[in-house]
Order: structure tokens, then sequence, then C-alpha cells
């Protein structure tokens, strides 16, 4: 313990305006875990509804989500001692375990996404649509884009994550993210009102 606050004060000094408070909890608990497993707690507690709601979304079945959650909170706990610390969130290496893990269940399945109905309306620029434009339209727009586009709008509009863990959990800079996002929404908003058109 006296090693990581001996870190902490270290990367305090070098560079805190890039390191959080909670990055640095983190870390200390995955240092903690990796001797300790019962140490594994917080960061299982912190991120396992976010996991829970990442499955639930694409298998539309709670024990199917719960079952994914359970299979890589233990891959996460059974590799901690290869997880390099980086300076991100560990909730980015623990989704990339879940990405793996979703598409060792589904292989040669395109994965479902579910979408709260009401949580539609909050994508930027999409309360201007017409009023009469039809929900199952829009749906049958987001079905038919990529993964990788799907994934990037449930991040942000979704999770609520903020531009900086997009960018951790998608493994590229924030204006890269912010660019990509921008031209998602526009290509969305240009394919929703083709068909309602």
């Amino acid at each position: 313990m006296t090693r990581l606050i001996g870190q902490y004060f270290s990367l305090r000094n070098s560079s805190m305006s890039e390191l959080s408070v909670e990055l640095v909890q983190e870390q200390v608990w995955i240092e903690q875990s990796r001797s300790d497993t019962s140490e594994f707690k917080p960061l299982y507690e912190k991120y396992y509804e976010p996991l829970f709601r990442y499955f639930l979304r694409r298998t539309d079945d709670e024990d199917l989500a719960a079952d994914l959650c359970s299979t890589t909170f233990y891959k996460a706990l059974d590799n901690l001692n290869k997880f390099v610390w980086q300076g991100k969130p560990f909730g980015a290496w623990l989704f990339k375990i879940a990405g793996n893990e979703l598409r060792k269940y589904f292989r040669d399945q395109k994965p479902i996404y579910v979408i709260e109905e009401d949580k539609l309306n909050c994508m930027a620029g999409l309360d201007e649509l017409p009023e009469d434009y039809q929900m199952d339209k829009l749906i049958k727009v987001l079905d038919d884009l990529p993964e990788q586009e799907l994934r990037l709008l449930e991040l942000k509009y979704f999770e609520a994550a903020s531009f900086r863990e997009m960018s951790d959990m998608l493994s590229m800079g924030e204006s890269a993210v912010k660019m990509r996002l921008y031209r998602l929404l526009t290509k969305l908003k240009t394919l929703i009102l083709h068909e309602h058109d």
C-alpha cells in the first residue's frame, strides 16, 4: 500500500491533470486484487450495471446478459495479472473482454440491440424530425448500422460516457471520436429523413 501511495504522489506531481482521483482509486483496487481477489469487489460493483446493460441491449435476455457478465468478470479476474496499467479506466479493458465474449456467443449471428424508445429522441438533431415519422423506420435505420457505429451511439447517449471515456474504450483520440459521432449523427438524420419520405 505504501508503494501505491508513493506512486500516487509521483503521478500526481507529474500528470495529475490527466489522472483523476477515480483512476488512481481503480489502480489501487487492481493492485490489491492481484494479491487478494476479495479486493475486486469495488471494481465489480462499479462496472456490473454498465456491463449488464451492454449485454442486455445486445441479447434482449436478462439471464443471458447476467451469464455473459459473470463470464466477463471471471475472465478479467483470472487475467488480472496480465493487465497493464495505462492510465485509462479499468472499464476500457473490461469492455474489450465483454466485446470478445459477445463475438464468441454470436459467432455467425448479428447482435441484437435493444434501445428504449424514450431514449431514441435524446440523440442530437433527431428532435428536428417531422413529428409524424414512424418509430419503426427509425429502428430500421438503427438496425442497418454497423456494430461500430451502434457502439458509438450507445456509449454517448445510453451509457452517457464522456468523450475521454469513449476515446479510451474505442482506442482512438477524442477528436476522432467527436468527428465520427458528428458524421454518424448527420448520416443517421439523413437516413431517417430518407426513410420518412
